[in-house]
């Protein structure tokens, strides 16, 4: 499928119709389809033509969904760049795709000023939304309303690529995870065929619309399904509750911990939830005091899931199914999953000599679609690294009960070995924060002489407990939970936890921690 021509269908039968909202401002089919056409030719104007890249740094905003369409319109390759990005950050990504055009926040200016004069390969640099400044230079409605009307339009196919994803990686410099036409196309009719969207969805893209989560996960599949899409300004409990209260969504996906926000948020008890038909989670655990302060605001089941920028939502509970608590439940349509109990692939092309593990055994997830990415972008070491046959290697561990229902047992490269004993980082920490007392844990692997690696626990304790969990307390809950070479060999309480510029736990930082206390 052409991205170009996702939003067709829509177009021709409800052209009126509210496409987009975002804070006071609406627009309708029929005016997003002209704001794509106009920054189109605008881009065809400062010479972009298929296969270039357009580089975004912008915070939520209707025109990131623009300017997304308007690159899908000439072929060019939209370079989506997180806004919380600092300046080296921005300067690798550009270099790294050899962007030609950078279009940027006016907000976010100070942090991509001095860029142009450190990358290359930009032609030019320019200012985007509807709070610049009549005498800004190079702003990009400037460029907009002087670019002709009279454009020869490239031909694009289906599988050139369409968007480079800069993974958020706690380790090493990002890869960029190329998408084409093709894969985020069968990604959004995936989406509309399990998840059974319509034309009367409201989707809340509640977080950031830079990821493949909002974009490829929320917007896409809305637009294609003739829905309509509210654009939260930031993740936030107060406008995600407002926007409850004005726009009654019917889906949204969102962070564990964003979520968890907005459940505990006293404003919650005065607000109507009943609108939703699926509220996802992905990215994260969830813990127990998700499910639980979740049911307090809603009977809706909550929907968690599972994906990764190389292939958007892999899987998710059932939305008009069985939902299993803590599983992420079956791939979504047209998307395999394996759990591979070997990872040894040196006498294997195809995967078809790795053995599946047994129901309940944890083994590497593997996934194959038309929604993988198709590699990462000049890299082809890790692009083949990552790929048996046309297999993707996701890096994380996963097992599959009697029913089919997939659950998550932690990434491979977290991996604790203890003694020769694996240990899943994530199934300690979901015994931790089962505990009354625990609001998030992460649990990381430290170096040992004698067994190769401990088990180190960083505890965020929940705030203002009158009598709050001692380490032995914790020891002692892990310990009936748990394999006794499971249960953590050090503890450390903290404040907050370390955070990525998605909202993950940074293990990177956890780990440099565990060491700086081991030479205490």
């Amino acid at each position: 499928m052409l991205l170009s021509r996702l939003m067709q269908d829509a177009l021709a039968a409800t052209p009126d119709k509210p496409a987009l909202m975002f804070e006071d401002t609406v627009l309708s089919y029929r005016e997003l389809h002209d704001a794509i056409e106009r920054s189109a030719r605008g881009l065809l104007s400062l010479g972009i033509g298929r296969g270039d890249r357009v580089a975004i740094f912008m915070r939520n905003r209707w025109e990131y969904v623009e300017l997304y369409f308007a690159c899908f319109r000439i072929g060019a390759i939209a370079v989506p760049l997180n806004h919380r990005f600092q300046t080296d950050e921005v300067v690798f990504a550009i270099n790294h795709c050899t962007a030609k055009l950078l279009i940027a926040d006016e907000s976010l200016l100070p942090i991509v000023k001095d860029v142009p004069e450190q990358a290359a390969s930009l032609t030019g640099m320019y200012v985007y939304g509807g709070d610049v400044a009549p005498d800004a230079p190079n702003r990009w409605s400037d460029v907009v309303a002087a670019a002709s009307d009279s454009v020869a339009w490239p031909e694009v196919d289906d599988d050139d690529p369409a968007m480079i994803l800069y993974t958020s990686g706690s380790t090493g410099k990002p890869k960029g995870v190329t998408h084409t036409h093709r894969s985020i196309g069968a990604t959004a009719a995936s989406r509309v065929t399990t998840q059974q969207l319509d034309a009367d969805d409201i989707s809340l893209a509640a977080t950031a619309i830079c990821h493949a989560g909002a974009a490829i996960g929320v917007t896409f599949p809305t637009l294609y399904a003739g829905g309509t899409v509210v654009i939260l300004a930031e993740s936030d409990p107060g406008l995600f509750l407002d926007a409850l209260k004005t726009h009654r969504p019917t889906r949204t996906v969102l962070l564990p911990a964003q979520l968890l926000d907005a459940v505990v948020d006293p404003r919650a008890k005065s607000v109507d939830f009943g609108c939703f038909r699926e509220v996802a989670c992905g990215g994260d655990q969830m813990s127990s005091d998700l499910y639980d302060e979740f049911a307090k605001v809603t009977d809706l089941q909550l929907n968690q899931l599972y994906g990764l920028t190389e292939c958007e939502a892999v899987s998710m509970n059932p939305p008009f199914g069985v939902v299993e608590r803590g599983s992420f439940g079956l791939p979504r349509a047209g998307v395999e999953v394996r759990i591979v109990a070997a990872a040894s692939t040196a006498e294997d092309t195809d995967g078809s000599q790795v053995p599946d593990a047994a129901p309940g055994e944890t083994g590497e997830i593997w996934v194959r679609s038309d929604s993988v990415m198709t590699g990462y972008w000049d890299d082809p070491e890790h692009t083949a690294a990552t790929f048996v046959g046309d297999w993707l290697r996701t890096g994380d561990l996963g097992s599959r009960d009697t029913d089919r229902y997939l659950h998550f047992q932690g990434r491979i490269k977290e991996i604790i070995i203890k003694g020769g004993s694996n240990i899943a980082p994530g199934e300690v920490e979901d015994v931790l924060e089962a505990s009354p007392g625990v609001e998030l844990c992460g649990v990381v692997g430290t170096p040992d002489p004698r067994l190769g690696s401990l088990v180190h626990a960083f505890v965020e304790l929940k705030h203002g407990l009158a009598d709050p969990p001692t380490e032995a307390d914790l020891r002692a809950f892990a310990a009936e939970r748990l394999a006794a070479y499971k249960v953590p060999d050090r503890w450390t309480f903290v404040t907050d936890l370390p955070r990525n510029h998605v909202g993950k736990i940074d293990r990177h930082a956890l780990h440099l921690r565990a060491v700086e206390l081991d030479a205490i």
